[in-house]
């Protein structure tokens, strides 16, 4: 087996521990990954309006786009967190024919509990591995996003070009 293809496997495996470790990571036991994901979206875009505005509740449309999610299975999701009573429906202030989405205060409070909790599991991950390691790290995963981004590009434009 060459070089190449002993790097390849290995990374392979490094990333299958990586995927494994980080799926038992959950912010607690009330919220799946995907769910506090959304709750956290769904606040900073509460959050990031002028002070002087009241918090407007978000189109699904717009939170679909900002986390690069299908509209079918984000709102699978919202409907999930709507049940449990951490989100709810309201009529968009601008046209009433749209709904909009925000938290309740009891999706607050269970975001703010599952954020520090997650960020104590990640603080705890970076300390055991030291601050210019993590820096390095995030430097590093960045690249391989950036470059594994670019491989399956480049695949996609391939096999258009083998249809051609």
């Amino acid at each position: 087996m060459d070089c190449h293809k002993i790097q390849t496997a290995e990374l392979f495996r490094s990333m299958d521990r990586v995927r494994r470790a980080w799926h038992s990571v959950i912010p607690c036991d009330a919220l799946s990954k995907s769910q506090f994901g959304t709750l956290l979206t769904i606040y900073h875009f509460q959050k990031t309006q002028h002070e002087d505005e009241s918090p407007r509740p978000v189109k699904l449309s717009d939170l679909a786009n900002s986390m690069s999610q299908s509209l079918p299975a984000l709102s699978q999701r919202v409907k999930q967190l709507e049940d449990i009573g951490y989100v709810k429906r309201v009529p968009y202030p601008d046209d009433r024919r749209i709904t909009g989405i925000e938290l309740t205060d009891e999706g607050t409070e269970v975001l703010f509990l599952a954020r520090d909790r997650f960020d104590g599991i990640l603080s705890d991950a970076s300390d055991h591995l030291g601050a210019e390691t993590s820096e390095r790290l995030i430097f590093l995963l960045n690249q391989l996003a950036e470059a594994l981004e670019l491989a399956v590009s480049h695949m996609g434009q391939n096999e258009e070009q083998k249809k051609s």
